[in-house]
C-alpha cells in the first residue's frame, strides 16, 4: 500500500491500491481530482487542512477537496469530498460528504487507535501509516465489492504546531 507524503496540514490517502488500477488501468475509467486536493506520487491524494481541534485526547479535521473514481458508464461513481477524521489513542473514523450535502457524514473507514508522533523540533505532529478498514456504511459507496472489514490504504496526517 501506498504511504503518506510529507506535506503539512494535509490529509495523505491513497484510498486503496486495488480501487486506483482497476478505475484507471482496467475500467478505463477516470480519477478526477480538484477542489485543493492533489494526487502525489504513488496515488497518493493530499486534502489540505481546514480546521484542527483537539478534544481531549482525541483530534477532529476537516479536510478539503474532492477525488471522484467514475467507470463503467457511471455505474462506478465513488466520490471523497472534504473528508472530515476524529482521530485518537482509541481509534477513529475518517467520513466524507455524500450527495453534495455538506451536513450528511458517511463514514468510510475505521481507523486503528494512534496518537501523534511529535517531531524533536516541536514544530509539526504526525500521524504516519494509521491502518484504516472499509466500514460497514461505506460498503454501498465501493458498490458491495469490499466487504466490511476490508484494508483501506493507511492514512498520513502532518500538522504545523503554532509557536
Amino acid at each position: 500500500m501506498a504511504t503518506a507524503t510529507a506535506t503539512v496540514d494535509a490529509l495523505h490517502w491513497a484510498v486503496r491500491d486495488s480501487l486506483i488500477t482497476y478505475v484507471t488501468r482496467i475500467a478505463r475509467g477516470t480519477c478526477t481530482v480538484e477542489g485543493g486536493a492533489v494526487e502525489g506520487e504513488g496515488g497518493v491524494f493530499s486534502f489540505p487542512m481546514r480546521r484542527a481541534v483537539r478534544e481531549g485526547d482525541d483530534w477532529r479535521f476537516s479536510f478539503e477537496g474532492r477525488v471522484r473514481f467514475h467507470a463503467h458508464g457511471g455505474l462506478m461513481d465513488i466520490l471523497i469530498k472534504d473528508p472530515e477524521v476524529v482521530v485518537g489513542p482509541d481509534g477513529g473514523v475518517l467520513a466524507t460528504h455524500v450527495d453534495g450535502n455538506d451536513d450528511d457524514l458517511l463514514a468510510v473507514v475505521a481507523i486503528a487507535a494512534a496518537s501523534p508522533v511529535d517531531r524533536a523540533d516541536g514544530t509539526e505532529l504526525v500521524w504516519d501509516a494509521v491502518s484504516t478498514q472499509l466500514a460497514p456504511a461505506a460498503v454501498g459507496l465501493f458498490g458491495t465489492v469490499y466487504p466490511a472489514g476490508t484494508e483501506m490504504a493507511p492514512i498520513g496526517i502532518r500538522i504545523a504546531l503554532d509557536s
